[in-house]
């Protein structure tokens, strides 16, 4: 059994030196599939927002894949109950999330309907975003997701499309990585889930931000020295699982997603270096997918300055 909650885990991914996309794929424990946090209140507060104000645009999936969403929903129901059985208990044909006093049904009903998809139900019980790839005609495809916490991305638009054609916007991603991806998902098998990290810069802490106009207006960049910059700047890292099901040979990706201000790093001079250099050895063409061009050299004037001497923070 799984302590109930816990602090977020530091996860400081940038790496220094020479811009390359790195896999950075690790063994996962499936004791340690789902992440419980401290904020989960906090989290499960603004996804019940978010689907109740935005729900086409956080919950999207190709008609037919509820065998695998509902495999993925029997599963993630499964660890919940014997992780935390003080939150989560099975009820009939429910799930009861005793901690918020929230009762979702877990099965279609006698005509092999769902209430509402799988994949959004599993949505409303964990911190995670969700994605899944389904197998159609012999190739895997981006079947849907439950992301309310999108980092700047549109979901609507991966609908159908495979891993190389969803990650087409990354710029130099699939040059430097499609082959290794593919040969990664041809051999991923039920036994042998992993996990990997993802870093960006952003200039606000909302989680929501979607690209269809509803995620709320980010507020002014830091200029070059403002004293505030650590406080308006913040680091957002992404937590991936990645895991095939047996039954239905589909494979979830799970995004528990990060975020601090750049002033947690006002005492650790050792990573503000890592992160300057890492933003400085971004190119041009990466640093505008990951909107980080015009808050690059805020940030980094911070950072070195914590670098170069801890005593002025």
């Amino acid at each position: 059994m799984t302590d109930i909650v816990r602090a977020a885990p530091d996860y400081q991914p940038y790496v220094a030196g020479s811009f390359r996309w790195r896999l950075g794929l690790r063994p996962l424990d499936l004791s340690d599939w789902i992440q419980i946090g401290d904020d989960y209140d906090h989290e499960m507060d603004r996804k019940a927002d978010v689907l109740r104000d935005n729900y086409d645009t956080v919950v999207r999936v190709l008609p037919g894949i509820e065998p695998e969403s509902a495999e993925i929903l029997e599963a993630l129901v499964d660890h919940l109950c014997a992780q935390w059985p003080q939150w989560f208990t099975r009820s009939g044909d429910d799930v009861v999330n005793l901690h918020r006093n929230e009762r979702f049904r877990i099965v279609p009903d006698a005509d092999g309907r769902w209430i509402e998809h799988p994949l959004s139900i599993a949505g409303r019980l964990v911190q995670e975003d969700l994605a899944v790839l389904v197998e159609r005609d012999g190739r895997m495809m981006f079947g849907g997701g439950s992301v309310c916490f999108p980092n700047r991305w549109d979901l609507a638009s991966k609908l159908g499309r495979s891993m190389a054609e969803v990650h087409a916007p990354v710029s130099r991603l699939n040059e430097q990585l499609e082959s290794t991806i593919d040969d990664f998902f041809t051999r991923l098998t039920p036994d042998r889930p992993v996990w990997r990290l993802g870093w960006g810069v952003l200039d606000t802490d909302e989680l929501y931000q979607p690209l269809d106009g509803t995620a709320p207006a980010a507020p002014p960049i830091p200029t070059v020295g403002d004293p505030t910059t650590p406080d308006r700047l913040f680091l957002r890292v992404e937590r991936e699982t990645l895991r095939r099901f047996a039954r239905t040979n589909c494979i979830l990706f799970t995004i528990r997603t990060y975020v601090r201000p750049l002033r947690h790093l006002a005492q650790r001079p050792d990573d503000a270096a890592r992160l300057a250099d890492a933003l400085a050895n971004l190119p041009d063409d990466v640093a505008d997918y990951k909107q980080i061009t015009q808050l690059s050299e805020s940030a980094r004037h911070w950072l070195s300055s914590v670098a170069a001497d801890r005593s002025t923070i």
